[in-house]
């Protein structure tokens, strides 16, 4: 199967600490891009193409996912609705929703495709519906995004299409083949209705057929060949993240693009919406060599991929990669495994991380090698204003305090490395608010006189427990564990449960506690600026908003610090990467293992240093 979930009984890595390809891939590029990104969750600029790519695979999925044996080509592009999965991405069983695909009615026979041209003139016009909208998605997640870079009137939607169009082209190809080869060992068992235990998505229920609506007799028809050779792909109205494949030791995960079936063997097919003539097109054959071991491990080792492919649909080409051996599918499982344990098992430092970037590698079109290029990969990166191997530093740049204008003393800055935003608070449930399938989200705790709200934004924890764990009713002694503590606009303590949180009975006089008013609630935080971002739009409301925001590094740490734009005093206007600044009285929050600040109407941003920009 190309879907392989997790075991909830054995899984101790959770979602939260898995390794990918391409984190494999950024560590080896160079450890500090690595950390930076993935420690410390510095986000790179983004830039159209980075959701051209996503809208342009959409396209393609959308017309592989639809049948010309059911489907006119001048259809509408939502004329095949979104199938119905489970929040965990298991699809709910035939008798419990309405599967999209159910309610049609098959075409006569005269009206489906009856040759390659015919059926490649229906592909490519249903690619010409589904491929606005799919950019019109993408535009608008690139608008909300707080790293927007570039403009989307660069975005040519011409060029997108083309691209859609080689990728449909190129998969004809495979139902020529199939055709060619009548239909493929699985022919009459696709006839029959049998499907595999996870199919292509195709908007009908997983569970087989009483004979396939499509099916005919004699030779294999190109209808059928549609249906038999359609490859898997993500669907993607599936809940984002779920189609992964993660390992039977629960430490790595991938999610392939295309997965071809038809003649009994697997195809691993990477989609690339590039010309692939860069540095990356490297990365694309170690991640798909990476992939050939992970449907090597999560089918018994017992099976083995026949083929891994590179599909370059900026220059319509198709790369062949070598399939590894038996023993280089184990070298590589243990090198991500090791590579697993150093880098998510602990918690790795700056020191365990250099900034040791690996030469440029060179590639022209179609993703062939060529010789590498003269520049260096410090020179391309987005950190090197603040990378020890570009023009920044490790060392401390903020001082242990500052004199802010106006300020009767002096203001100790902590290290952003040892600010903990979570606490564990026991007493009992003053009051229950508002159910959401019979779980609360949002109770009041009372700990003596003092009060502070419990606000569930996760119902469940990191490995897939519940994160309120006791029935809530008031009166009820509990503990709230590791909830993040925040204060609210009002000045009331909120704790915030996400999936590092849960909430018990208070069985346990043993487990340390804090009182509500003994946590710090403000802090002030120095340190150098790596970059600075704004972000707005339209409320439930109908009013607008728009926050602004910076990522902050120190010698110890990094993270986040984002407020309300008018809550910003005038300093940040002048604020440029690099300048080392003091933020005074912000408050903390958290997701998970990441960590952020919040800057409010108290707080004070102040530029203790500007960057040198004599060079510049």
């Amino acid at each position: 199967m190309p879907v392989h979930m997790a075991n909830p009984a054995t899984d101790e890595v959770g979602p939260y600490r898995r390794m990918s390809a391409s984190q494999a891939n950024t560590y080896k590029a160079c450890p500090r891009l690595w950390f930076y990104q993935k420690v410390y969750r510095f986000k790179m600029p983004q830039i159209p193409v980075l959701f051209v790519g996503r809208a342009v695979e959409e396209a393609v999925c959308r017309v592989l996912k639809e049948s010309p044996g059911f489907i006119v080509a001048a259809s509408s592009h939502d004329v095949l609705p979104p199938s119905p999965y489970v929040d965990d991405g298991t699809p709910v069983p035939a008798g419990k929703a309405d599967w999209p695909a159910v309610g049609l009615m098959p075409l006569f026979p005269h009206e489906q495709p009856s040759s390659k041209d015919d059926l490649q003139a229906w592909a490519l016009e249903r690619a010409n519906a589904h491929l606005p909208p799919a950019l019109e998605r993408m535009r608008l997640l690139w608008e909300k995004d707080e790293r927007k870079a570039g403009e989307w009137s660069e975005v040519d939607p011409a060029k997108c299409l083309a691209m859609v169009h080689h990728a449909l082209l190129f998969h004809l190809d495979e139902v020529e083949r199939c055709v060619e080869a009548d239909g493929g060992p699985g022919l009459e068992a696709w006839r029959r209705g049998e499907r595999p235990a996870w199919p292509a998505p195709d908007g009908f229920p997983h569970e087989a057929f009483d004979g396939h609506p499509l099916a005919s007799s004699g030779p294999v028809s190109w209808c059928e060949a549609w249906e038999i050779a359609r490859p898997w792909f993500v669907d993607p109205d599936a809940p984002s993240f779920t189609m992964n494949a993660i390992h039977p030791g629960h430490w790595f995960q991938g999610e392939y693009d295309l997965v071809y079936r038809w003649t009994g063997s697997p195809v691993i097919v990477d989609l690339k919406a590039s010309v692939g003539a860069n540095d990356r097109s490297g990365d694309y054959v170690e991640q798909l060599k990476i992939y050939a071991m992970l449907w090597y491990a999560t089918h018994g080792r017992q099976e083995q991929v026949a083929g891994l492919q590179i599909w370059y649909l900026g220059h319509p080409s198709i790369k062949s990669v070598p399939t590894p051996t038996v023993e280089d599918m184990e070298s590589v499982e243990a090198e991500m495994e090791t590579l697993w344990r150093a880098l998510k098992e602990g918690e790795p430092t700056l020191g365990d991380c250099p900034p040791e970037p690996r030469p440029m590698r060179g590639f022209s079109a179609g993703g062939q090698p060529t010789e590498p290029p003269n520049d260096s990969r410090c020179d391309r990166c987005d950190w090197r204003l603040v990378c020890p191997g570009g023009e920044g530093t490790d060392e401390q740049q903020r001082p242990e305090d500052v004199q802010l204008p106006g300020a009767s003393q002096r203001t100790p800055l902590q290290p952003i490395g040892g600010l903990d935003p979570r606490a564990t608070v026991r007493g009992e449930l003053f009051s229950v608010g508002y159910l959401k399938d019979g779980v609360p989200l949002k109770m009041t705790i009372k700990q003596g006189t003092n009060t502070a709200h419990i606000q569930v934004v996760s119902t469940k924890r990191s490995d897939g427990s519940p994160t309120v764990g006791v029935p809530a009713m008031k009166g009820q002694a509990v503990l709230v564990k590791d909830a993040v503590f925040t204060v609210n606009w009002k000045g009331e303590i909120v704790l915030k449960m996400d999936p590092f949180s849960e909430l018990v009975a208070d069985d346990d006089p043993d487990v340390e506690s804090a009182d509500l008013f003994d946590f710090q609630a403000k802090h002030n935080v120095g340190g150098r600026v790596v970059y600075t971002y704004e972000k707005s739009g339209i409320g439930k409301s109908g009013k607008p908003w728009s926050r602004k925001g910076l990522m902050l590094m120190d010698h110890t740490g990094a993270f986040k610090v984002e407020g309300w734009a008018d809550d910003w005093n005038h300093q940040y206007t002048l604020v440029e990467v690099g300048d080392v600044v003091a933020l005074a009285n912000v408050g903390l929050d958290a997701w998970a293992s990441e960590v952020r600040a919040d800057y409010t109407r108290n707080s004070r941003l102040q530029i203790l240093e500007r960057v040198d920009r004599s060079t510049a």
